[in-house]
């Protein structure tokens, strides 16, 4: 097996890995590319370990289709859901496509073609009565930062992460709007968030508290001794509880803004702007809310028949 180095000097050149190394090998070193060039490499290293305990010291060139399917087989005997088989296996093909054009092996990928059907996206939203109960019961919340959390999500369809590990040197009042940098994103693309009215009243909540408690801290959600909030899922539950509401998590309140946004008659161009959507495919499971647009589309051939 191959002997590694630190992360920033492998004692080995990533080069003269070839298609026969075993999965062990090959697997550690994809991962430690993917701690230097990826973002979310915490879980392709976890998912790559996976894989190693499960191939060894097996020549990666030696994989077959039947060998993953194998995989597959063991992961759902362990209770693992479609999607989540899906990004595993994604992993070991994206490993795969790295040596074929990053080193040159020339070897099929076995993965192709196995990737499991997924059933249709979630897409479960607030009523506007709700979202209101729901913001009375945080407002009361000994989470002091949840109210203004759930204010902020609501009208920006931000991301619990972006939200987060949100700076204050990324939210500009004047022009009304959050820059989140590709580092902040989860396609890795740059983008602006507009500000309305309720969302500017939450981060300026949040800007006073921070400088009542902690004058100068960087982060927008902080705790009262200037360390940043990290989770936010128990007081979220506990407010959905009292509110009385149920089935919801806190992704959903993304999914509230664009179903508010489309029954309202946002274009679906837009909201995949607004969402960070990097196709208009993703956006598209928001269609059906548009409010009455295919019905106007079968009225033009009232006259037909008429």
């Amino acid at each position: 097996m191959v002997k590694f180095g630190s992360m920033d000097a492998p004692l080995f050149s990533f080069d003269s890995l070839s298609p026969d190394c075993s999965c062990a090998d090959f697997l550690l070193a994809y991962s430690m590319l993917a701690r230097r060039e990826q973002r979310g490499f915490a879980r392709v290293a976890w998912v790559c370990e996976k894989w190693r305990d499960y191939f060894g010291d097996r020549p990666v060139s030696s994989l077959t289709r039947p060998d993953i399917s194998r995989y597959i087989d063991f992961r759902r005997m362990h209770g693992l859901s479609n999607s989540s088989i899906n990004r595993e296996i994604s992993v070991l093909s994206a490993a795969i496509n790295y040596a074929v054009k990053r080193w040159g092996w020339n070897i099929s990928n076995p993965v192709s073609g196995l990737y499991l059907k997924m059933p249709e996206g979630r897409t479960r939203w607030l009523t506007r009565e709700e979202a209101s109960r729901l913001l009375s019961v945080a407002r009361e919340s000994r989470a002091i930062h949840l109210h203004d959390f759930i204010r902020l999500a609501l009208n920006t369809g931000m991301r619990r992460g972006e939200m987060l590990r949100l700076e204050w040197r990324r939210v500009d009042f004047t022009a009304k709007r959050i820059l989140l940098e590709g580092i902040h994103t989860k396609n890795g693309k740059r983008r602006y968030v507009p500000l309305n009215r309720t969302a500017l009243d939450a981060l300026r909540s949040r800007l006073h508290f921070r400088d009542q408690k902690v004058p100068g801290s960087p982060w927008v959600f902080l705790q009262k001794n200037g360390k940043p909030v990290l989770q936010v899922g128990f007081a979220f539950r506990q407010a959905l509880e009292k509110a009385g509401i149920e089935d919801f998590h806190i992704h959903d309140m993304r999914h509230t803004f664009a179903s508010w946004l489309v029954q309202e008659g946002v274009p679906l161009s837009e909201l995949r702007d607004l969402l960070g959507h990097s196709s208009i495919t993703q956006t598209e499971r928001y269609a059906h809310l548009a409010p009455g647009g295919l019905h106007k589309a079968v009225q033009i051939l009232d006259d037909f028949l008429a």
